[in-house]
């Protein structure tokens, strides 16, 4: 049998056992740089594409590829140890985009944009009201832009992993009415750890943002932030930054200690509530500071250094 002739029954063999019926799971293995129409998650996708989920790509080798996840629901891309996905296009395409899709689900890639690139694209982005699950993924490299990029009224929950040296934006930006789940998770060696903005929302759970060159969290424009025995230490700038009626809420045992500017830092109509925690040892004016324009302190950390300027 000719080459062409098994890839094609190949295929069909995989169609069909998928269509028989949609009750059971459909599950492929793609090896990347192998042979044959299972040779990329791409090619995986293309079999996929009109198959009723829930489906499952289990992927091997380094996927030197741009993949694109549309109008798809309940999938998962598992990662046999050492799978990455890795931009090949200069850093001129975003690494993994998932769009219109419910339950898309990456567990324990790397995922990595072009480092030396110049462009401002992400290495992951999350948009038009898709949900996103990452488990224990490593995303990393954005040259200008963000780490894993939460837009379009979309949900993405993160859990375990690390955002890291997406020097140009941030580890993890959530804008356009998006939400974002970190729980587990390490922010560290990006500009920003996290950028929260136009009306959207980050819950910040046992997690870490570390060594950012800018601010730990910036939240701006009605961003809400949740920070639940979150630690922010160590970045080149505040700690937390809310300004523009935002909203930051700190609970439990969290931490917010050495940071080079303010620990928490308020302005233009910006409200911050604290219950129990540390924002003790940072620089700046203080470690809680509240400039001009109605910015509001409700509670008190349990633990905290100079407050400047709060009501």
């Amino acid at each position: 049998m000719s080459r062409f002739r098994f890839g094609a029954s190949l295929c069909l063999s995989v169609i069909v056992l998928m269509s028989a019926g949609t009750v059971n799971a459909a599950t492929l293995s793609v090896n990347c740089g192998g042979k044959g129409a299972l040779s990329s998650i791409g090619g995986a996708l293309k079999v996929l594409q009109n198959v009723p989920g829930p489906s499952t790509i289990n992927v091997s080798g380094a996927c030197n590829e741009d993949v694109v996840i549309q109008s798809m629901d309940r999938l998962t891309l598992n990662a046999v140890p050492g799978a990455s996905i890795n931009d090949p296009s200069g850093g001129n395409n975003t690494t993994l985009t998932i769009l219109d899709s419910r339950t898309v689900t990456v567990n324990n890639f790397v995922i990595n944009g072009y480092a030396a690139g110049t462009s401002g694209n992400d290495v992951v982005d999350c948009a038009r009201a898709s949900i996103c699950v990452f488990n224990g993924d490593t995303v990393q490299n954005a040259p200008q832009g963000a780490g894993i990029g939460v837009f379009s009224g979309s949900f993405v929950d993160i859990e375990g992993g690390s955002l890291q040296n997406n020097t140009g934006w941030a580890g993890l930006v959530v804008t356009h009415g998006g939400q974002a789940r970190a729980v587990g998770v390490t922010l560290q060696g990006n500009g920003h750890g996290a950028v929260v903005y136009d009306g959207a929302h980050l819950q910040f759970a046992t997690s870490t943002s570390t060594a950012n060159t800018g601010f730990g969290l910036q939240v701006r424009q009605g961003g809400i932030f949740i920070c639940q025995l979150c630690t922010v230490t160590r970045n080149g700038s505040e700690g937390v930054h809310l300004e523009e009626n935002s909203v930051g809420s700190f609970v439990g045992d969290f931490r917010v200690t050495g940071n080079a500017g303010a620990g928490v830092s308020l302005s233009n109509g910006s409200t911050a509530t604290f219950g129990g925690g540390n924002v003790t040892s940072n620089g700046g004016q203080g470690d809680v500071v509240c400039n001009p324009n109605y910015t509001t302190v409700n509670g008190s950390p349990a633990t905290v250094g100079a407050i400047v300027g709060c009501p």
